[in-house]
């Protein structure tokens, strides 16, 4: 029976037919392996085969190269690269030729040629790779699909490889990526592509963000992409700033006031949980960053020596415009709330905590006025916002500050432990 046909199958209705499939599919990988990975690689790369049984090829192909057990994955690439150099030369040529011919998303021509590539590039082969994938991108002639495929190719490595093996190839590899997200891309897939294949690569571009120039357009056009209508493309860059941010702190000053601060507000009050979310996780990450940077100079006092880092106190400086939409955020729980679902109203619960850790007292005259108007609303909701808001900053302040609050509200904490609400 024709392997086209036996992959067309795995997704039959039919359970005799999947069994079939299943059998016949694990019998062949037994019997010869590295000429099943050749049959599977001939499915993909060839259009004209039904987009099921490319898909399914990809599949199958996929499976004999990865795994999501640490142990085997490892083994499987060490298999990977026993087998003859001439097939897996053969195979490398059909995943490589099938990216952007495919009709269907994601691409799984990108998923096997990430995967390859992640088992020979850290023992130095396929060295031209990347830079076959960064032609693909930049090529004028390079059709859409063959654009977004190429990304996801590039963000699946970047996602799965050690840094440093990719470090040397940087600016290849950025190349590609900020091609793919710039505001005259037509195309929004490749622009997602592109961010995402970012989110991934950011580890190792620190010789990137070290030169002003290089880090101003990387920074200007993942802002740029910050304001696409594309949620997917607007949260995708969000998450990049948020590990910009926390990977290269020192080098944001610039960008803080005139981008960083202005995008991530508008970014809290949007309606959109995903977008919501991210704003907010940049100001935790922050707050974060700037508590690891004052304990870094309490140390660093300590012994007599400056520290290494110092802080920009970014927190501090947003604290009076940050805190009125977390408190509003807290607001908008939901009365049957799932405890797994991570949502704004939780996250800025967890800001709030943060920035009270970070900024101390300070965030007191910002937050007590609403606690004081809304610990007895007739509204639930604005009742536990208050609550959680006066909860959320005890653990940051003095005890000097910390005493008189707790005194004052005392009554009205017993009084609301017997809320039936």
């Amino acid at each position: 029976m024709q392997i086209v046909q036996i992959l067309e199958k795995t997704v039959s209705p039919d359970k005799d037919e999947l069994l079939v499939a299943k059998n016949f599919l694990e019998q062949a990988a037994a019997t010869n392996l590295p000429g099943f990975i050749r049959a599977l690689s001939d499915v993909l790369a060839f259009a004209g085969n039904s987009p099921v049984a490319r898909m399914a090829a990809g599949l199958q192909l996929k499976n004999q190269l990865t795994s999501k057990d640490p142990t085997i994955k490892y083994q499987y690439q060490e298999r990977w690269l026993t087998f003859p150099e001439d097939m897996r030369e053969y195979v490398k040529k059909n995943i490589v030729g099938s990216l952007g011919t495919e009709s269907s998303r994601p691409s799984s021509a990108a998923q096997c040629v990430a995967y390859v590539a992640v088992a020979e590039l850290p023992v130095g082969q396929w060295p031209n790779l990347m830079q076959k994938l960064v032609d693909n991108v930049v090529n004028e002639k390079s059709t859409e699909m063959e654009r977004e495929s190429t990304l996801e190719a590039i963000g699946y490595i970047c996602q799965d490889i050690n840094s440093e093996i990719l470090e040397h190839q940087s600016n290849q590899i950025l190349t590609a990526i900020i091609h793919g997200m710039r505001k005259s891309e037509p195309s929004n897939h490749v622009r997602l592509a592109a961010t995402n294949a970012l989110l991934n690569s950011l580890e190792f571009t620190k010789a990137n963000f070290e030169e002003t120039a290089e880090r101003n357009y990387i920074m200007e056009v993942v802002c740029e992409a910050t304001q696409s209508t594309d949620t997917q493309i607007c949260v995708a860059a969000l998450q990049c700033l948020v590990k910009i941010l926390t990977l290269y702190y020192q080098h944001m000053e610039a960008y803080m006031a005139q981008a960083l601060f202005p995008i991530t507000l508008e970014a809290m009050k949007s309606d959109n949980e995903q977008i919501s979310l991210q704003g907010i996780e940049f100001w935790s990450n922050v707050s974060d960053e700037e508590i690891d940077l004052a304990i870094e100079a309490q140390e660093a006092a300590e012994a007599g020596r400056p520290p290494n880092r110092v802080s920009r106190h970014y927190a501090r400086g947003a604290l009076q415009f940050l805190a009125p939409v977390l408190m509003e955020k807290l607001t908008r729980q939901e009365e049957f709330d799932d405890e797994d679902d991570w949502n704004p109203s939780k996250s800025a619960g967890v800001c709030l905590m943060l920035l009270a850790t970070c900024c101390e007292d300070e965030i007191v005259p910002h937050v007590l006025p609403f606690v004081n108007n809304n610990i007895k609303s007739t509204n639930w909701r604005y009742r536990d916002a208050a609550l959680m808001v006066f909860g959320s900053i005890l653990s940051g302040l003095e005890a000097n500050t910390l005493k008189p609050l707790v005194e004052q509200a005392m009554p009205t904490l017993i009084e609301l432990m017997y809320d039936q609400s």
